[in-house]
């Protein structure tokens, strides 16, 4: 008992490899961690010792946290990659090389839609705005999923941030409960009251002639 409540008090960090030179880390907080920065503060460290032995230093990526809740430790998971400098700026040409290549391939399949689906001719006016068209709903469809993308992010942060506010609340709450239990006088609760019944005197009466004699005895208790 005594070890699990010295290794609650930590926070637990573990690396994930993701593919692409990609790794995840994901951090359980420690018992005394309501926020989730702690276990951020844990990942990152662990990320740095991570990257340290590969001789690279780390690239960090989306950070996502939760805090913790009733039955549930505070959570982080961020995404990473170990890279020099010169592995970065190469990593930066092949995305925009992967962006150049989806723009002509995007290129192609509308010269091939204008001229096969909708029978426009290459070079004339006709062919020039059908393709012109197509090339403008490919960028307003890629700015839609760049939306949907940035709302999802959105809203995730927005969640994090009220479960980080419902989790204070709940301590909160919490400290004003045993505040208000430690500042209440004890209650002394009285022995119970005994209740006392009066005595009865009973009589008894002789006649001699035209005398009359009598005598009491106690007869028991009143009701």
């Amino acid at each position: 008992m005594i070890v699990l409540i010295a290794l609650s008090g930590h926070a637990i960090a573990d690396v994930y490899p993701q593919g692409d030179q990609g790794y995840t880390c994901q951090t359980t907080g420690g018992f005394f961690d309501f926020s989730p920065s702690g276990a951020i503060a844990a990942c990152r460290q662990e990320i740095d010792e991570f990257c340290k032995s590969k001789g690279a230093p780390p690239i960090i990526g989306k950070i996502t946290g939760e805090p913790s809740g009733p039955a549930r430790f505070a959570k982080a998971e961020i995404s990473f990659q170990c890279m020099t400098a010169a592995d970065a700026t190469l990593k930066k040409k092949e995305i925009v090389e992967a962006k150049n290549q989806q723009v002509r391939a995007e290129i192609e399949n509308s010269k091939r839609m204008c001229q096969q689906d909708f029978g426009f001719v290459p070079g004339t006016p006709e062919f020039g705005n059908c393709l012109l068209e197509l090339q403008k709903q490919n960028f307003e469809n890629r700015r839609i999923e760049q939306g949907i993308a940035a709302q999802k992010e959105l809203s995730e942060s927005q969640l994090a941030q009220q479960r980080q506010s419902e989790s204070d609340q709940a301590t909160m709450n919490a400290m004003q409960m045993i505040n208000r239990s430690l500042a209440t006088p004890p209650v002394l609760i009285a022995p119970p009251a005994v209740r006392t019944y009066p005595s009865r005197v009973e009589t008894d009466c002789t006649t001699h002639g035209s005398q009359t004699s009598c005598t009491t005895k106690p007869g028991g208790f009143g009701y």
